[in-house]
């Protein structure tokens, strides 16, 4: 009989019978999947959740701030931050933080807590966090951060500015250059391994990946900061000064070295954050009457005009009758038959409200606004007033006798420092700055502070007249007080009461003391300012201007060269 051979399944059956598989099997898999992700073991659910925490974005080194010779006012350190799991968490453990926190806030965690993660403090110094680490309290654990701090305290808080405790700009230049200095967050995946350890893994960047960050040079002097700050506010708190303000600068730049307000705060104590009177700078947010240390100003804008000569003579009998009222003089028999830098020597009234009738309300305005009055100077600096000069339509009866003695106008520290720097630099009107350089992460600088002249106010001739003058003053006249054998100080001292609803008020006064040295051939600038002293001594001359004094004869014994 003929073998029977069974039939061959052909090439294409063959070939759909293994798709047929693959596909059933990945349909499996795939059923398998879904059921897992809708329908989880809840055996795994619940390790996976005690292996994982949280994603916890936790800050990085933010930019330098250096002042002009290098020294650090502003850089980012280690710290450890500490939090809770809950889930693990001993209400006992509670008293242990007492050490970290105080009491009240301690108290907060004397209790069973809710979810997987909770802050208990955050940027702690290392061997402060290191005391509670050692413990192993079970629950508590700790994160590596960096944090902003500022190795002189209160140095320059006014100038530095604060940030919040993720390291973002609030106020000064922390706020300004944000964009520079600040660096993105990174985060990280908090889980625990299979004997309960913490799993501190890096995650990614949060926010625009950068290069790096940026760093600030600023033109303060750290030293010469320090002794101005020290000294000023020693001075307001022996006078009960309610504020005060004192401000140096290079005339020649318009370059801050110091930039100084009181009362101050410390930029790593976070509670003083919430005195606004502390955080206001008082150099360029609070406005006064300057008193007689305008009056070298309108002296010299009266020769400029041609109105005063030097020749010319005013007699002072005490007083002087102006519109409807009686303007008198501190010297109640008067100074007699005084030439124009007398009455700058004698700080006399009477002569400059004459100098200033003979002066054209529309021409002086115009003239104060070119030294820099009534306007914003400019400065890069956040929160500057622009003072109070009224329109010239304004200027009736006493207006200009009142402003020609520092009346009746409202000036900053810093619109007066900057005028003043005028005459010592022999009559270029410049704009202040305290930035120095900016460099990106990449070590570019892209900015530059550098001097830049507004106006020429007076001629050459005209400031070097008044810087003899002011010499006199200091030598001879009112501002005896800032006299020193160390260096040859120029100045002028100011006097004003204080204006409050039209009227000026009982006893509250201003007593300022404006110069420069040496003062035949200028190198600093220096404005102190004692607002509203308690007690019987109020003048300029009694309170300014030895505190004056006192910052110079320190300075002059520092190396105020640039080291770097």
């Amino acid at each position: 009989m003929p073998r029977i051979r069974p039939k061959r399944p052909d090439a294409r059956w063959k070939s759909r019978s293994a798709w047929a598989s693959v596909f059933f099997v990945f349909f499996i898999l795939a059923i398998q999947t879904v059921k897992v992700h809708l329908f989880p073991d809840p055996r795994v659910v619940s390790q996976a959740r005690r292996q994982y925490w949280a994603q916890v974005p936790v800050s990085t080194s933010r930019g330098d701030i250096r002042d002009r010779n290098g020294i650090a006012l502003a850089l980012s350190i280690p710290a450890t931050s500490l939090f809770i799991d809950p889930q693990y968490w001993d209400p006992q453990g509670a008293d242990a933080l007492v050490g970290i926190l105080d009491p009240g806030e301690a108290r907060r965690f004397k209790r069973p807590l809710s979810g997987r993660f909770q802050w208990v403090a955050r940027k702690l110094p290392r061997d402060r966090a290191s005391l509670l680490e050692k413990k192993e309290i079970p629950g508590l654990f700790a994160l590596r951060e960096k944090a902003r701090v500022y190795p002189h305290g209160s140095l320059a808080s006014h100038v530095l500015g604060f940030c919040d405790i993720d390291d973002n700009g609030l106020s000064g230049l922390e706020l300004a250059w944000n964009n520079v200095l600040f660096s993105p967050p990174q985060t990280r995946l908090l889980a625990r391994d299979a004997r309960g350890r913490l799993l501190d893994m890096i995650g990614c960047n949060t926010g625009e990946i950068r290069a790096g960050v940026g760093s600030l040079r600023l033109t303060l002097d750290a030293r010469i900061q320090q002794v101005v700050e020290s000294r000023l506010a020693q001075g307001a708190k022996e006078v009960h000064a309610r504020w005060a303000a004192a401000v140096c600068m290079d005339p020649h730049t318009g370059a801050l070295l110091a930039v100084a307000s009181f009362p101050g705060f410390d930029l790593n104590q976070r509670g003083h954050f919430q005195n606004q009177e502390a955080l206001r700078n008082n150099v360029l947010g609070r406005v006064y009457e300057p008193g007689s240390t305008f009056k070298p100003l309108v002296m010299g804008l009266a020769l400029e005009e041609g109105v005063v000569g030097l020749s010319d003579r005013f007699f002072c009998t005490g007083s002087i009758a102006v519109a409807d009222k009686v303007m008198r003089d501190v010297k109640r028999g008067g100074h007699g038959v005084q030439d124009p830098a007398q009455v700058l020597v004698n700080s006399c009234n009477v002569g400059m409200a004459m100098v200033g009738m003979r002066l054209t309300p529309f021409r002086t305005y115009g003239l104060l606004r070119a030294l820099g009055f009534g306007e914003r100077s400019g400065v890069d600096l956040a929160g500057e007033e622009e003072g109070l000069l009224k329109p010239p339509e304004q200027w009736l009866g006493t207006v200009p006798a009142n402003i020609a003695i520092g009346q009746g106008i409202a000036v900053s520290p810093l619109q007066l420092a900057t005028a003043i720097s005028a005459i010592a630099n022999g009559g270029h009107l410049l704009k202040p700055y305290v930035v120095s350089d900016v460099r990106n992460g990449k070590g570019e600088t892209i900015h530059q502070g550098k001097r830049r002249e507004r106006a020429t106010v007076f001629s050459e001739s005209t400031a070097a007249w008044l810087r003899k003058a002011m010499r006199r003053v200091v030598s001879e006249g009112t501002g005896k007080g800032a006299n020193t054998p160390l260096a040859e100080v120029a100045g002028k001292t100011g006097t004003a009461q204080i204006a409050s609803g039209g009227e000026y008020s009982k006893g509250g006064h201003v007593a300022s003391f404006v110069g420069f040295w040496p003062a035949s051939k200028p190198q600093y600038v220096l404005l102190v300012v004692l607002g509203e002293p308690q007690g019987a001594r109020y003048y300029g001359g009694e309170l300014a201007a030895p505190l004056f004094r006192q910052i110079v004869e320190d300075l002059v014994q520092l190396p105020l060269g640039k080291t770097s």
